[in-house]
């Protein structure tokens, strides 16, 4: 049985394809094991724990003084600990999909000689991917970057991979939509939530009402704080349903017919298989503002539409959502672009990969 190691970083957008990897090779008789850090907690009910390591670690980018000392001597004891986990699980294969856990990981790798892999799904390459692009013995993507100033042999093109839920309920169309509803919109923040989304948007979303329309809204928060930002006419509208953390986020996707969301690659992924039209609004102080880049990916072939941050205080937002809940053949249009891009032979690419390269 060959063995495998995945390690990744603990957001949803790294845990989430992460995860759909290990599972899927579990089927297949790939005997796997996963390191993450302890943020993944939240995000894995639902899997086999027994298979799951954390390691106490924390990033240092943004840090001074003690929490930057700190930091660096969390890192510099997980990568004690991932010599020695090397050394005792000798794993056959080491994935890395990004975050500060795989850095660990990766330099214990490198040390010891192991082989690895990176798995990149953002539209531009993490820092830690970028340190170990050319000790790595594979590169795989879930866009189709370019300019890596590395081997084309070297790179291979997977797309993303997707929760076998996401699949699933794709498949079987397990979340039909409302008949009672005109208009069902759905506001997600990512697995962290976005409190500006709560602080900005009901002040120009609670207008949608006075629209003459049957209109449903789903807003995700990220906890109870930013709920109780939330504006008080809007959280308290029977029409409004707020929502924490959602495992099961594919059920309110289906049932909408616009998304505004952050633009993390898991989420666009699943929007995109699910053909879900979305309004992206890219977190601004994201790594290498690749949040911007993953929505731009979208929006140069027209199957997104895309909004600054700063302009959510503005009459865009509310103006747009309007047009196209007035309008719904933009949303059609959309919904076959998004069609154009699905990509659901993932799994099977990697797999086949995998067993290249152990061969």
């Amino acid at each position: 049985m060959k063995k495998i190691l995945i390690c990744t970083g603990g957001t949803g957008g790294h845990i989430f394809p992460a995860i759909s990897l290990a599972e899927y090779l579990e089927k297949k008789n790939f005997n796997v094991d996963f390191i993450t850090d302890y943020r993944a907690k939240k995000f894995i009910n639902n899997i086999n724990k027994k298979k799951i390591n954390f390691i106490n670690i924390q990033t240092p980018t943004g840090k001074k003084g003690l929490g930057l000392i700190y930091s660096i001597f969390l890192i510099f004891i997980s990568f004690l600990y991932s010599i020695f986990f090397l050394l005792l699980k000798k794993p056959q294969l080491i994935i890395g999909s990004g975050g500060y856990v795989s850095f660990s990981i990766l330099l214990a790798a490198r040390l010891l000689k192991k082989k690895f892999v990176i798995y990149e799904t953002n539209s531009v390459v993490g820092r830690v991917n970028k340190f170990f692009l050319n000790s790595s013995t594979k590169i795989f993507t879930g866009y189709p970057l370019k300019n890596l100033n590395i081997s084309n042999d070297k790179v291979t093109f997977v797309g993303q991979l997707i929760r076998e839920q996401i699949y699933l309920a794709k498949e079987n169309n397990y979340f039909k939509k409302d008949d009672n509803f005109d208009f069902t919109l759905l506001i997600i923040g990512g697995s962290q939530g976005a409190e500006i989304f709560s602080k900005t948007l009901p002040q120009s979303l609670n207008k949608l009402f006075n629209l003459n329309k049957k209109i449903r809204i789903f807003h995700q928060v990220g906890n109870k704080e930013q709920e109780l930002k939330i504006d008080f006419s809007y959280k308290n509208n029977p029409n409004v349903t707020i929502f924490n953390f959602e495992p099961n986020i594919e059920k309110y996707m289906m049932l909408s017919d616009l998304v505004i969301t952050r633009a993390g690659s898991s989420t666009l992924s699943e929007l995109a298989l699910l053909q879900i039209p979305f309004i992206a609004v890219p977190f601004k102080d994201s790594l290498d503002n690749h949040q911007f880049y993953n929505a731009d990916y979208f929006l140069r072939i027209n199957a997104c539409w895309l909004i600054d941050q700063q302009d959510l205080n503005s009459e865009k937002l509310f103006d747009l959502v309007k047009e196209l809940m007035l309008s719904k053949e933009k949303l059609l249009e959309k919904k076959s672009k998004l069609k154009e891009l699905t990509k659901t032979d993932v799994n099977e690419i990697f797999e086949k990969e995998i067993n290249k390269i152990l061969s």
